[in-house]
């Protein structure tokens, strides 16, 4: 964050010099920042263990019940209102603490900054209050003396200003804006904050506004709030401005705090692929949108997105953040690097140690987080977050990303739970070569997908939902699939082999390369070495669900080569191919056979047509995805009688001239 204008008197000390419990009390506004308690009633009739049924409400009115009995411990007077409103959501801990948000208030106006958190034991007795509050005169004005639009203009001027943004990779240049024409009011909510929309005129989206109080440090001030977003939300300021008119000046009000809230500093060294395929260069974090093979969908995405990777805390920051906590497996620790006066930081750890290994992890599961966000993964679809900005899904379950300094038990694994619980990620040395897998994107995007597609068969709620033979092994078959072609959108040359760097081995770790002659079919499930016919495939077996996985992945590499012919675009191919296996994803059931899925991403490519795709385009693709599907032996004669590796069939007919799929 970038302070421009800060006219609060942040060296103010209500205590004038006395100490105070140091650590525990926050001097500028005089009021304890943590207060532990002891001895607080648990919720009436709730066990210790408290229970899955009871209403998130129960806990936010204990919580709210509870403050109001503490104020005075917090620091409030006795004739200081303490009003606070609380998130209609709880956030629960994987230990079952419940967490409820509080915003203070005044005559219903945020008090901006002061939001405390409480912190409940399961049966509902409060373990601490955290957080920021602050007195505030009972007699403070409600009604602005500015008006919103006097406010506005003045505000608008200072965002509108040209400004040389400094950066790791030097000084960009943002140019000055036009604001002469002004702006429209486009909405307006009779509440007492007075909530408004101004058209966005020269900036990147509407401009929001609303009353808040701000505390000055001796004196607390009504304020209009604004969002100004400049182009590509490259910057993004907070305006207060005077509400209560203390310059005498309706038309010329005062500017009290303004700051950019975008940190436009902070990038890592990194592997973008592997040590064999890239070099160790600076990324930032987290990546411009423009830097991926998915486009930014015009809705369903969160303002402002992609969203920060990064929690900046006291002056630093590490590889924990919203969407990834990575650390070092031995001590549990992140690495952290401090910020420069400007707000500036690099993660640069030598190549080849801890702190490298857990910032290449960092790294490759944030750029898979936007990445699937972008194709619909996103919060109300069970994606991976701390918080949900939207409110929608659960939360609290970012990827716990360990990266072990030496050996690892499965060498790479991802382990997924419901939406609203961690997922867990351990990437450690390939034993006999030396090599890490956090280094390797083959490997981490594997995994990576492995959590989208176990979160969306089946349902929101069910991360358990790849269990029979078939399943599992395309499971495994979809990491390999997104390993390779997020690489592949923008190399001149296919790569059809995965985990080569890490093994030193040039076939990678899978039977055989996943090109156009891929030999396996869906009718050589279940078959031993020898039972698969052609020759030179003696070696070949599909009885392990790794190896039936090369089947899935091979049909579609084979279906995203078909669809790119078909549209006669390689980079709309792959977009389009994508976009189908992700909403195929979300159409298919839990435990589902290889023709099960392969239903469910035709009907995806059938919900495209008449928007990404023409009816022209769409009958094109469609017979491409076809052939691709009877290439390997799923055509629409082929038969399965459950989702096992027992009685399947092959088939290569395609299907009856004018069906539905």
């Amino acid at each position: 964050m970038t302070d421009m204008i800060d006219k609060r008197d942040k060296g103010y000390d209500r205590f004038a010099g006395d100490v105070a419990e140091p650590g525990k009390v926050n001097r500028f506004t005089g009021h304890l920042n943590e207060l532990r308690v002891s001895g607080a009633p648990s919720i009436a009739g709730l066990a210790p263990d408290g229970g899955e049924d009871v209403p998130d409400a129960v806990y936010i009115a204990h919580a709210k019940a509870y403050v109001a009995s503490a104020a005075g411990a917090m620091g409030f007077a006795a004739d200081e209102p303490a009003e606070f409103e609380a998130d209609p959501s709880l956030t629960t801990t994987s230990e079952g603490m419940r967490v409820v948000s509080l915003q203070q208030v005044l005559n219903g106006i945020e008090v901006w900054g002061m939001s405390p958190k409480v912190w409940l034991h399961r049966d509902g007795t409060v373990d601490r209050v955290v957080g920021d509050t602050a007195s505030v005169p009972a007699d403070l004005p409600a009604s602005p003396v500015v008006p919103a639009e006097s406010a506005l203009r003045v505000a608008a001027a200072k965002a509108a200003e040209a400004r040389t943004l400094h950066t790791a990779f030097g000084d960009d240049e943002l140019p000055g804006l036009d604001v002469s024409a002004g702006f429209a009011r486009v909405s307006y909510q009779p509440s007492s904050d007075q909530p408004m929309t101004f058209s966005k005129g020269a900036f990147e989206e509407a401009v929001p506004a609303r009353l808040v109080y701000l505390n000055m440090g001796e004196e607390i001030r009504l304020c209009w709030l604004f969002t100004f977003s400049r182009e590509n939300f490259v910057a993004q300021y907070r305006a207060f401005v005077e509400a209560d008119g203390r310059t005498k000046d309706p038309d010329a009000p005062e500017i009290l705090y303004f700051y950019d809230t975008v940190r436009h500093a902070v990038a890592g060294r990194v592997f973008r692929r592997n040590p064999a395929e890239s070099g160790y260069d600076l990324a930032d974090f987290p990546l411009p949108s423009a830097d991926y093979p998915t486009t930014v969908p015009s809705t369903g995405l969160p303002t402002g997105f992609p969203l920060p990777w990064l929690d900046f805390v006291n002056g630093t920051v590490s590889t924990v953040g919203n969407n990834v906590a990575a650390v070092n497996a031995r001590d549990r620790k992140p690495f952290e690097i401090p910020l420069d006066v400007t707000g500036s930081g690099v993660f640069s750890p030598a190549e080849n140690t801890p702190e490298q290994f857990v910032t290449n992890i960092f790294f490759f599961c944030n750029y898979m987080h936007d990445f699937f966000m972008m194709l619909g993964f996103t919060e109300e679809h069970g994606n991976f977050q701390t918080k949900n900005v939207t409110g929608k899904g659960r939360g609290a379950d970012p990827v716990l990303a360990f990266a072990h300094p030496g050996a690892v038990t499965g060498t790479a694994n991802m382990a997924t739970r419901a939406d609203g619980q961690a997922a867990v990620m351990n990437m450690g040395m390939v034993t006999g070569t030396g090599n890490h897998t956090a280094n390797d994107a083959d490997v981490v995007f594997h995994e990576f997908t492995h959590g989208v597609t176990n979160r969306l068969v089946g349902g929101l709620f069910d991360a358990d939902a790849l269990n029979e033979d078939q399943s599992v092994a395309m499971g495994e078959g979809w990491g390999d699939y997104f390993a390779l072609t997020t690489r592949n959108f923008s190399q001149p040359e296919e790569r059809t082999v995965t985990g080569s760097w890490v093994v030193k081995r040039p076939g990678g770790i899978r039977q055989r390369p996943y090109d156009t002659r891929y030999p396996g079919t869906f009718g050589d499930i279940g078959k031993g070495p020898g039972e698969v016919a052609g020759a030179g495939n003696a070696d070949l077996s599909y009885q392990e669900v790794h190896d039936v996985g090369e089947i899935w992945c091979a049909t579609l590499m084979e279906l995203t080569r078909k669809v790119c012919a078909a549209l006669d675009d390689k980079q709309r191919g792959y977009r389009v191919s994508w976009q189908a296996v992700v909403d195929g994803l979300k159409l298919t059931p839990k435990n589902p056979s290889f023709l099960v899925a392969r239903d469910a991403i035709l009907r995806a490519l059938r919900a495209l047509r008449g928007g990404t795709l023409t009816p022209a385009e769409y009958t094109a693709v469609r017979l491409a995805a076809w052939e691709a599907f009877a290439r390997f032996g799923m055509g629409f004669d082929a038969f399965s009688p459950n989702a096992s590796f027992v009685g399947c069939h092959g088939g290569t007919a395609m299907p009856p001239a004018g069906s539905e799929d």
